[in-house]
């Protein structure tokens, strides 16, 4: 029986999903969902008709998803009963202020990513609540900021099985780099990574704050020689190695497609992956049928990791996330959100997120009139 996976939303990760599994070898059945469901069968006839170079028939199936009707969602999931979910939604994609001039943007920017949670969070919480009404245990993989989403809903009883991207765009990188400095080839490269979506953006992005820690061991043939490498260094410059833009958002996708089947295939891979069962920041992981599970070195402990990527995630915009899933953000953020946009919010409970990202969409909007045309 070939499995069958829901995927919701077609933006720039969710489309270049569809493009690669298309070409994949092992295929699945896939029903590919997105508010417009006109983009969504553009998306699905761009797969496809490419994927025919390469004489492979994939089956898509374009429908209709509203996540904030969460009764209809879990109508969808109960009668589809998909092995796994992808969530690829969000209210306000973070890379619209790049269009400001560049000293606004470097201003609201350094309010970090973090700022943006409530148009980060809503859509993927409304489905992780279809999710659990259905009664169903399909995988959820949560690409929408997982570092800081995951654990929200995950104190709400609603955790995602796993993110994509953040750690799992640096760790790769990383091995690249060592790779590249040593000569060496990249399947001799072993590495342990405890990071969060901070070390992503903080090279890449106008005001983004140094200094979040991280956890690093690297191998070469099983050998440790981490002690040879400036490891503050090693993350710095391999996040450098990717392109200026979103180009990364292709590698996010393949980051998805390789947890998809390590999970729904049973692969036991080694991996790493943001958000595991709604921990925050991202940690080296073992996916297989039985989901995620964080694999760590003896040099470091969970809780060692934990409060690692929580204080990365000060830095991120976020002070704390209560036991309550209460967000509170983190001063220079509300303070940053206040000055630049009108927004004002030093806390928001889950239940409010709808309506805040309702408020920091329009916020954006109205001053994005005054410098977008």
């Amino acid at each position: 029986m070939i499995e069958k996976i829901l995927l919701i939303g077609v933006g720039d990760v969710g489309k270049h999903i569809l493009e690669f599994a298309a070409r994949e070898d092992r295929q699945f059945e896939w029903v590919v969902g997105d508010i417009d469901e006109k983009r969504a069968q553009w998306t699905c006839n761009n797969a496809e008709i490419g994927a025919a170079h390469h004489g492979k028939h994939p089956k898509f199936r374009p429908i209709k998803i509203d996540l904030f009707d969460i009764e209809k969602t879990t109508e969808l999931i109960v009668k589809e009963r998909p092995v796994a979910i992808i969530n690829c939604t969000v209210l306000l994609t973070w890379h619209l202020i790049r269009k400001l001039p560049e000293d606004l943007y470097a201003k609201i920017s350094s309010a970090a990513l973090g700022a943006w949670l409530p148009c980060q969070l809503t859509l993927g919480m409304n489905l992780a609540q279809a999710i659990k009404n259905s009664g169903l245990s399909p995988y959820y993989i949560n690409a929408s900021l997982s570092c800081l989403t995951n654990p929200v809903m995950g104190k709400i009883g609603l955790a995602p099985t796993i993110g994509i991207g953040n750690v799992d765009l640096v760790a790769p990188a990383v091995i690249t780099y060592i790779a590249q400095q040593t000569g060496r080839p990249r399947s001799s490269i072993e590495i342990f990574l405890v990071c969060h979506h901070q070390h992503w953006v903080y090279p890449r992005e106008a005001g983004y704050k140094p200094g979040a820690p991280f956890f690093l061991k690297i191998l070469i043939d099983g050998e440790v020689v981490t002690d040879q490498f400036d490891t503050k260094k090693v993350l710095y410059d391999a996040v450098k190695l990717y392109p200026p833009g979103i180009a990364f958002t292709t590698v996010s996708a393949s980051s998805t497609l390789k947890n998809l089947k390590a999970m729904v295939l049973d692969q036991g891979l080694r991996t790493h992956s943001p958000g595991p069962n709604g921990l925050p920041g991202g940690y080296p992981v073992r996916l297989s049928a039985e989901g995620a599970e964080v694999v760590l070195p003896l040099e470091i402990s969970l809780d060692e990791a934990i409060q690692m990527n929580e204080a990365s995630g000060r830095l991120d915009g976020i002070e704390e996330i209560k036991d309550d899933g209460t967000v509170v953000f983190a001063e220079y953020t509300y303070e940053i959100m206040k000055e630049t946009l009108g927004f004002e919010c030093k806390s928001f409970k889950p239940e409010e997120a709808k309506d805040l990202a309702f408020e920091q969409m329009a916020c954006f909007k109205k001053l994005a009139t005054k410098y977008i045309h």
